[in-house]
């Protein structure tokens, strides 16, 4: 069984974006263009060892792994990748990342200090 991995146009979207944050984020903070450069690069990695990570789950999909979205955490839990796992005719099977979400990025208005809500924010 072979694995195929595609992103929708949403994925690249918004992947483009974080990127971008990344890079003007640390740029700003650091004002150097080697660390905001390897900002970016850590978040590819961080995408490539997903991607190494499906297809080990999925070496033999069952008959429930192609049905709904699916999301994965990556670099601590910051990211959630959203994809979708699909059977090809000749067995094979696609992984199609659909989109990602910066926790961070889509909290600011609710948290401005970048944090991340966790179960002990709510004692």
């Amino acid at each position: 069984m072979a694995v195929h991995f595609h992103s929708s146009s949403a994925f690249e979207k918004a992947r483009s974006q974080i990127e971008q944050h990344l890079f003007d984020s640390v740029l700003e903070i650091e004002k150097e263009l080697a660390p905001a450069l390897q900002s970016v690069e850590r978040f590819a990695i961080a995408l490539e060892r997903l991607m190494d990570t499906l297809e080990t789950m999925y070496q033999t999909p069952g008959p429930k792994d192609t049905f709904r979205e699916k999301s994965f955490p990556i670099r601590e839990g910051r990211y959630r990748v959203f994809f979708k796992v699909s059977v090809n005719p000749n067995l094979d099977f696609t992984i199609t990342f659909l989109d990602i979400d910066d926790n961070r990025q889509s909290n600011l208005d609710r948290f401005p200090s970048h944090r991340i809500i966790t179960f002990e924010d709510e004692g």
